[in-house]
């Protein structure tokens, strides 16, 4: 009898030692490459595949196998990382990218498709007017001096035309403090709080713009553990917003805003410019 019961533990602890569970490595990944005047870019590596000419690309779902008892005391799903490398002899490469701190646990099928990438020839040069008349959404300081611009065209991780410095700047370095004087009631302090401004601008070939000027409060009234435990909720500063409109020229390297967001007359140099961001400065700052 105890002969029988231990055949059969062995038995078993074999079966779960040597079972498998599977593991998602990369998903499947599709996409289009085209160039920056919209046609597409054929026979362009990416990863181990090569575009059609069409410029499409498909990568395979990539997986593993993971005993099942280790896994089971990990207690969570392993994160997921993949890197792709798009290259073109002629071309900037460009990194596709993904990350997800427990995607490895996705189930078979997982797939992403990334859309469009448009790659830069190398030394290629862009005419502004091509690329000026759309809609920016800016990253601006406390009085719109330095106008840091993105548009539909933008990826966060596109290595051909975007780099640290300028995420830096329109992601962390345009948010500025200020210190309030003025309290809700007579049981606060007067606290610091964070203020971010975006500018929304549409520029049109018949020389008029329409824009929004936005400014959102960043974590106002850090100390607010009174509130907190009288209304049950974090006090919030509500943001608000600008809506202007005007007309505009474009002369070589600048962009004269008339009846811009303070009436006045203000001039951009266009600092530099690619098809999905752009940085503007204004010449008439204070």
């Amino acid at each position: 009898m105890f002969k029988n019961l231990f055949l059969a533990f062995i038995a078993i602890a074999i079966v779960l030692f040597s079972s498998c569970i599977s593991r998602l490595s990369r998903p499947a990944i599709s996409g289009t490459i085209l160039d920056y005047e919209n046609k597409p870019i054929a026979g362009c590596k990416v990863g181990e595949t090569i575009t059609d000419a069409n410029g499409k690309f498909y990568l395979k779902e990539i997986r593993y196998n993971k005993f099942f008892i280790t896994e089971i005391f990990m207690m969570e799903a392993p994160p997921l990382h993949f890197s792709e490398k798009i290259k073109k002899n002629g071309y900037l490469s460009y990194n596709i990218e993904g990350h997800n701190p427990f995607g490895g646990g996705q189930r078979k099928g997982a797939s992403v498709s990334i859309d469009t990438v448009y790659l830069k020839k190398v030394n290629e040069v862009l005419k502004i007017e091509d690329y000026i008349y759309t809609k920016w959404k800016f990253a601006a300081n406390k009085n719109l001096d330095t106008l840091y611009g993105t548009n539909a065209n933008f990826r966060l991780q596109n290595a051909v035309t975007n780099n640290s410095r300028f995420i830096e700047k329109m992601q962390y370095g345009l948010i500025y403090k200020f210190n309030t004087t003025k309290k809700p009631d007579s049981a606060w302090s007067a606290e610091s709080y964070d203020l971010k401004t975006t500018y929304s601008v549409s520029l049109n070939l018949n020389g008029t713009y329409t824009g929004k000027k936005v400014r959102e409060y960043q974590n106002p009234w850090k100390h607010r553990m009174e509130y907190d435990r009288t209304y049950r909720e974090s006090y919030v500063i509500p943001g608000d917003s600008l809506n202007t409109k005007g007309t505009f020229s474009f002369l070589k390297d600048k962009i004269i805003f008339y009846s811009a967001y303070n009436n006045t007359k203000n001039t951009y140099k266009i600092d530099s410019i690619d098809r999905d961001v752009i940085i503007l400065t204004r010449k008439n700052a204070n």
